[in-house]
């Protein structure tokens, strides 16, 4: 496997995604443009101890935006605490 911090670039924190956090269970992250959703749901996993449900991707002009939907049973409050994202 390749090493999560290749694949995660970097957290998308607005106020959008902050919503969608709790709201949703979903955390944001700029990616490697060549990362697949089966890289990108491994590196989350492994990076913030948690179950991946899905993963949605989308290119924008700041990179490649995945939108990661945590399994029920996880928190994304919680794993963004430890990014220290609040």
């Amino acid at each position: 496997m390749k090493n999560p911090y290749d694949i995660i670039r970097m957290p998308w924190i607005t106020e959008k995604s902050m919503e969608s956090r709790s709201k949703d269970n979903r955390m944001e992250f700029i990616v490697a443009r060549k990362a697949t959703k089966e890289e990108i749901a491994a590196a989350v996993e492994k990076l913030f101890d948690a179950e991946v449900d899905k993963v949605n991707v989308r290119n924008t002009k700041h990179g490649k935006l995945a939108s990661v939907r945590l399994s029920a049973g996880y928190d994304a409050d919680e794993a963004a605490m430890r990014l220290g994202a609040f």
